[in-house]
């Protein structure tokens, strides 16, 4: 459980800009440190979280690592092996990272582990959840999109939850209908859905024809890529928000 009061603590995995975190503190949740393997990516996570450790490729995780806790570990393996879209376009190839993900949680013994994913390859999620009973966590399956959240885009997304605990998984997942009500309120309170400050994103209809021409300079490729890999902060708010009635 925590271990200043009811402050959790997480590690965030293939980070890309760090939304995922965003969307945690805004639960209550500390992120420990990331693990993100662009460099582009890192810096920007480096000044959205000064002095926080940012580690460059899971891969290379080992017991070395022990003296980082964390009681949640969180993170997307990359989709090109996992998606319907990748299997699409063809490029549906190379090694899942989802074991060294499993490895990286199991050296720090977290109690929460948050595996997150685009919808639509039942075997492989299967197959996540054989793994996670393995290793000695209970897990349930949640997919909403970052629309029931009030985004006027569907980006629907599959959360593995699992937890060593079942009774606090249950609480958790029968949680989350309403934490995703109250998410919504809160964003749209904010207006964080609003044409203007979705405008601030500087991305624009132009884009994808840009990066398709390659016109676009390459932090602007870099920024439209790591925008189009990222999660609204509120995906992963309302994952957090249920841990936390768990840990309650």
């Amino acid at each position: 459980m925590a271990r200043d009061g009811n402050k959790l603590r997480a590690l965030d995995l293939f980070s890309c800009i760090g939304c995922h975190a965003v969307g945690f503190e805004r639960a209550g949740i500390e992120t420990a440190a990331f693990c993100e393997i662009n460099p582009w990516r890192r810096d920007v996570i480096a000044t959205n979280f000064p002095g926080r450790p940012i580690y460059d490729d899971i891969r290379n995780w080992n017991t070395s690592h022990a003296d980082l806790h964390a009681e949640i570990v969180i993170g997307g393996p990359p989709c090109q092996r996992t998606s319907v879209a990748a299997a699409i376009h063809g490029y549906r190839d190379g090694e899942s990272l989802w074991p060294h993900m499993l490895y990286a949680a199991s050296v720090m013994a977290a109690e929460w582990i948050v595996v997150e994913q685009p919808p639509g390859n039942e075997a492989w999620e299967t197959k996540v959840s054989d793994d996670l009973s393995n290793a000695g966590r209970y897990s349930a399956r949640i997919e909403f999109g970052a629309s029931d959240v009030g985004a006027p885009y569907l980006r629907r997304r599959v959360f593995i939850l699992a937890c060593a605990s079942l009774s606090r998984l249950e609480v958790a997942w029968s949680a989350v209908p309403s934490e995703i009500e109250s998410v919504k309120r809160a964003a749209n309170a904010r207006g964080d859905w609003n044409a203007d400050k979705l405008g601030t994103l500087r991305v624009d209809a132009r884009s994808a024809g840009e990066m398709d021409r390659g016109r676009a300079s390459r932090q602007r490729r870099e920024r439209i890529q790591a925008l189009g890999d990222s999660n609204p902060p509120h995906m992963a708010e309302v994952i957090g928000r249920a841990i936390m009635r768990a840990a309650a």
